[in-house]
């Protein structure tokens, strides 16, 4: 067992993950427990404070498995658009509203009269959508008797940060995602800043990833193995997965596959024009984890989108499905790309004509067309076809920003599905697996690493086992 060890905190959409590395970035163990969210009619929200007892209980687990050590840094990392608004003593007053929600439509429509999609590009480099932390904050402020009092916003990663002891903090690829930073200046945008109505010291100063925050205070002996490790961030998930993944060449894209499937790449600050058109062609561009760089980013449900239609049809394994299954879904799916379905033809045997889609903000989705020889695993590879297909889209969106790419590194948990897995292979340059199985908790421990003083900036950074396609 290693004297010093390093904490890695994922707070991600369906779970909680802390995991511990060597200083070498290998995994001795991990802890996770499911995100605390509560279902509404809207989406998800959930309190804070809940948040962070999931991130506890998630801690306990990971360092329990891990009995020797010193924990010399703890790194958070997790989802972003999901904001915690603080009172003047540090009290949630609102709850957490999930970036998937769909709760602030009339708001998106005030943001784009009144800022505009091209001004708001230029500034943010993202489009006007609920997705974005400014409409939620907006709906916040209007709906929450309490959110007006706020004396600060933190991302989830951020408050979880300050929760364990660390100094209140954005950090850039997290301010990002918000619609309020100003992605050249890096620096919170006064124009926006006065659309949402909350006053300016209300957003902390934005510090860069693997900063130290402080170090850790044992308030109440539940996190006395983390007694006086260094606090740091890792940023935005996706970007952060990147940096755990060893993809932080521009000529790399990371291809991260979960819930959210996201492709990220990094490059050299763009101009306000190149955002615009960035945006246009529907990809995100934003400050990365990484000093000096802006992160290109496509990001669509994936996993929110194929689970459910999994669980309805009854193929229950995303990543262990048997081989005779697999190789039989491999070829309805690649019987879709060529005009077939399921040797049914393109209309089944009756004629039906059958389609899949889904909100590329919730991942709800429908099928039309469903009737007299529409089977199960003709259902399965139609959809299959259409979340690949708008896969493919994005990735060349991000392919065409940047110089040509050569080499697509893989994680998340849908990378291995067949024929999802197979298919990306076959399509993208050079493509490998990043053999980490949590590559942005990884990321984050490294970071962690670097503000204890224990590791050189990213470039330095123990590299990541690959496997090749």
């Amino acid at each position: 067992m290693p004297k010093s060890c390093l904490v890695g905190i994922d707070i991600g959409t369906s779970r909680v993950k802390a995991l511990v590395f060597d200083l070498d970035g290998r995994e001795l163990s991990d802890g996770h427990v499911e995100t605390p969210w509560r279902i509404t009619s809207s989406g998800a929200e959930a309190e804070p404070d809940e948040l962070y007892k999931a991130v506890l209980d998630a801690v306990r687990l990971a360092l329990r498995a891990t009995p020797e050590g010193t924990v010399a840094g703890v790194g958070v990392t997790g989802m972003a658009e999901a904001v915690a608004l603080l009172g003047k003593r540090g009290e949630a007053v609102a709850p957490t509203i999930a970036w998937f929600d769909e709760r602030g439509e009339e708001e998106r429509t005030e943001l784009e009269r009144d800022v505009g999609d091209a001004r708001f590009a230029a500034l943010t480099g993202l489009p006007v959508s609920r997705l974005a932390t400014i409409v939620k904050l907006r709906w916040m402020l209007r709906h929450f008797p309490d959110a007006p009092s706020a004396r600060c916003m933190l991302s989830v990663p951020e408050y979880i940060a300050y929760r364990l002891g660390g100094e209140r903090a954005a950090e850039p690829s997290l301010a990002s995602r918000t619609g309020l930073f100003d992605v050249n200046s890096e620096s919170w945008s006064a124009e926006l800043l006065e659309w949402v109505g909350l006053p300016d010291d209300v957003f902390p100063d934005a510090v860069a990833a693997g900063s130290v925050l402080g170090r850790v205070v044992d308030r109440s002996s539940e996190l006395e193995r983390l007694r006086g490790a260094a606090i740091a961030l890792g940023g935005h998930d996706h970007l952060c997965a990147a940096v755990g993944s060893g993809v932080i060449s521009q000529k790399e894209v990371l291809n991260s596959c979960g819930t959210a499937e996201a492709y990220v790449r990094s490059v050299a600050p763009l101009d306000g024009n190149d955002l615009i058109a960035a945006v246009a062609n529907g990809v995100c561009v934003g400050r990365h984890v990484l000093p000096n760089r802006q992160a290109i980013l496509g990001g669509r449900p994936f996993g929110l989108v194929l689970a459910p239609v999994y669980d309805l049809l009854g193929w229950s394994d995303v990543s262990g499905i048997d081989a005779a299954s697999s190789e039989r879904t491999r070829d309805e799916a690649a019987d879709m790309a060529n005009g077939e379905s399921a040797g049914e033809g393109a209309h089944g045997r009756l004629g039906v004509a059958l389609s899949f889609s889904f909100d590329v903000v919730t991942g709800r989705s429908s099928f039309t067309g469903i009737g007299p020889g529409v089977s199960a695993k003709r259902a399965r590879a139609v959809a299959i076809e259409e979340v690949l297909r708008r896969s493919f889209k994005l990735y060349e969106a991000v392919a065409g920003i940047g110089g040509p790419v050569e080499r697509v590194v893989m994680t998340g948990g849908w990378a291995r599905s067949e024929p999802l897995a197979t298919r990306k292979a076959e399509r993208f340059p050079a493509a490998c697996w990043v053999t980490v199985r949590e590559p942005g908790a990884r990321g984050a421990a490294l970071f962690a690493g670097h503000a204890a003083g224990l590791l050189s900036g990213p470039e330095g950074f123990p590299a990541a086992p690959l496997e090749l396609s």
